[in-house]
């Protein structure tokens, strides 16, 4: 391998990477334009001015509720959650199962936690199931039991890596199933869903090519030296 041809894919990996960088979306809903009042929850559809559920580039099922960290059920109980980031968080409204995410635009992670209702331990949802869709057809999942800590607090989030997503091809969205807990509805907590284009995922095998070529060109230098 020429010098040249070793310094070509020195290059490649570092736009690789610089490009996956740019790549990356963050879901934080704090960008919202008619966000509900900190104190408040709204469905996703009602922040926009359209009622649109398009929000940074991905369609949200209407099931989505945006719900604001100063939000209670009751004047006097617990807040109903807390975000990971910013001032807003995301929830399922009435608990509901199976919400789903078009986008083919691959899902690396997002923050996902127990919520709380009166100051009870028995309500929500204790384990989420995030799957990867291809149409009609389950192409992988990822199971996580949400941590419960604080009782009878909302729990602060906890990061659920879905980036094994990354090696799936033909997305186009996601489902997020939730086991329910007792006799309260399933809601669950989430915030900052973390995404990716599909061109910014390498292809199998090339990790390991640009790894050793800039070993060559770093032993290259040392032989220079």
């Amino acid at each position: 391998m020429t010098l040249m041809t070793t310094l070509k894919l020195a290059c490649a990996a570092s736009v690789f990477t610089a490009a996956a960088s740019q790549a990356a979306v963050i879901a934080s809903f704090d960008d919202l334009i008619a966000p509900p009042a900190a104190d408040s929850a709204t469905g996703l559809q009602y922040t926009n001015p359209d009622n649109s559920l398009l929000y940074q580039g991905v369609s949200w099922d209407a099931d989505f509720t945006v719900v604001g960290d100063a939000y209670r059920v009751s004047a006097s109980g617990p807040l109903f959650g807390i975000p990971h980031s910013g001032g807003y968080f995301v929830t399922n409204q009435s608990g509901r199962s199976g919400l789903s995410i078009i986008t083919s635009q691959i899902l690396t992670g997002a923050w996902f936690g127990r919520n709380q209702y009166y100051g009870f331990t028995e309500g929500g949802a204790d384990q989420i199931t995030i799957v990867a869709m291809g149409g009609e057809q389950e192409l992988g999942a990822v199971v996580f039991d949400l941590p419960e800590s604080h009782p009878g607090q909302p729990e602060p989030l906890s990061f659920v890596d879905t980036s094994v997503f990354a090696s799936l091809s033909g997305i186009t969205g996601y489902r997020i199933d939730r086991r329910e807990l007792g006799t309260q509805a399933g809601h669950w907590v989430a915030d900052d869903f973390q995404f990716i284009l599909p061109n910014a995922v390498p292809e199998p095998g090339s990790l390991p090519l640009l790894a050793g070529s800039l070993g060559l060109l770093l032993a290259w230098r040392r032989r220079r030296a």
